[in-house]
């Protein structure tokens, strides 16, 4: 593929086509038609143009360096190949780091990389942010028409990004705010490795959007109810509900729970270490999580639907009272109304165990070290009570205090 230039306006244009795509960039050099030649692509020996000789040189190096950053990279996009013939006509160093380089190589380095609380690989969802936020910048450069580097990471393109977010994907606030914290991260590494001085993202502007999610949780008499179904004749469906069990009477994550095996157990009780944080915990063993192990024989399995799985348990146990719950709908924010069954998934087994551990008395720091919360803040976030059961807690406390 070659880099060929040709007069237009008075101004010398590169060129290529390769495929369906035709990619013209001016040089910014002026000259009149006459003085060129389109057969050599050079201007052609007139005295009275005193800088012909290395405006012909900086061609044929153009030519040179087109074809070097071809041959190495070979891009398959018309974005791609625009920014090729920029960096030729720039003579921009070839090792010089760009912002999407360095996000695509440091979202690669993360899958390499372990977490040092647990020694374990770097959690999926952790991987799947930065793989995203790649994905998500190189979109945003395309959808702009205009290349995307270190310096553009200000508060203005705080906003443009988050719009483009919005528009494109629908994402909720807190969506939102999980690429921009990542984006941060990547700004602050970029800094440590000295390739940019640029600290437009350090504002207080441009910060992490970040609101209390409504989730649900499943009364003691709700658990009880799944727990009773009789899916003898949906094994799928039973397997699902089982693993989701163990998580109600645990209040371990679904990839712990999947984890558990004969090692795990010590007499009465479960000790692992937790595989997100790398907390240790010891949770007291109940007949109904013994009984569902030893019917799987310590052997349970990954389910990638098990989400869906649950809502169809759930709804085969009546737990369809009307949710209201705010949502965001093309970006706005929504009130809406859900059967209770249709919100259920994995996670709100944990949210459930540490909701009615709470309800029952316990103290929230025996709680907190069965479920490995390190903070309070962090706990009660997991507590999701609504007004009129904080104001039952507190009834039944004064009560029993009463003569």
């Amino acid at each position: 593929m070659n880099l060929n230039f040709q007069i237009r306006n008075n101004t010398i244009i590169a060129r290529v086509k390769h495929l369906n795509a035709d990619i013209q960039v001016s040089t910014g050099i002026k000259m009149k038609k006459e003085y060129w030649n389109k057969h050599s692509q050079q201007i052609r020996n007139i005295t009275s143009i005193v800088n012909r000789v290395d405006i012909n040189s900086y061609l044929l190096e153009c030519k040179e360096r087109f074809q070097q950053c071809y041959l190495k990279n070979h891009p398959q996009s018309k974005e791609g190949l625009r920014l090729l013939v920029k960096k030729a006509l720039t003579n921009e160093d070839e090792n010089k780091v760009d912002l999407l380089s360095f996000a695509k190589s440091f979202s690669d380095i993360q899958s390499k990389k372990t977490n040092p609380k647990t020694g374990k690989p770097l959690a999926k969802s952790t991987l799947s942010k930065f793989r995203l936020l790649h994905e998500h910048l190189k979109g945003f450069q395309k959808y702009r028409n205009e290349p995307l580097n270190f310096e553009n990471i200000d508060v203005a393109f705080y906003y443009d990004f988050l719009e483009y977010l919005k528009a494109e994907y629908k994402y909720s606030p807190n969506t939102l705010g999980k690429y921009i914290q990542a984006l941060k991260t990547l700004m602050n590494e970029a800094i440590s490795q000295k390739l940019t001085d640029n600290v437009g993202f350090r504002s207080k502007h441009f910060k992490r959007i970040a609101v209390e999610a409504e989730n649900i949780y499943l009364t003691d008499q709700e658990v009880r109810s799944i727990l009773l179904l009789d899916l003898s004749n949906k094994p799928h469906l039973e397997r699902s509900r089982d693993v989701f069990m163990i998580g109600c009477y645990t209040g371990l994550r679904y990839q712990d729970v999947i984890s558990l095996n004969r090692g795990c157990i010590n007499g009465n009780y479960i000790n692992m270490v937790q595989a997100k944080t790398g907390e240790r915990v010891t949770i007291p063993l109940l007949p109904q999580v013994i009984r569902i192990l030893e019917k799987y024989d310590f052997r349970l399995k990954a389910n990638t639907k098990i989400n869906k799985q649950l809502k169809e348990v759930c709804e085969l146990a009546k737990i369809n009272d009307v949710v209201w719950r705010k949502s965001y709908v093309d970006g706005v924010l929504v009130n809406k109304s859900y059967k209770k069954y249709e919100l259920v998934s994995s996670h709100t087994a944990r949210r459930s165990f540490a909701t009615n551990s709470y309800q029952k008395g316990i103290p929230t720091a025996s709680i907190m070290k069965i479920t490995g919360h390190r903070t309070e803040k962090s706990f009660y976030s997991y507590i999701k009570l609504d007004n009129k059961e904080h104001a039952d807690i507190l009834l039944e406390a004064w009560k029993s205090e009463s003569v």
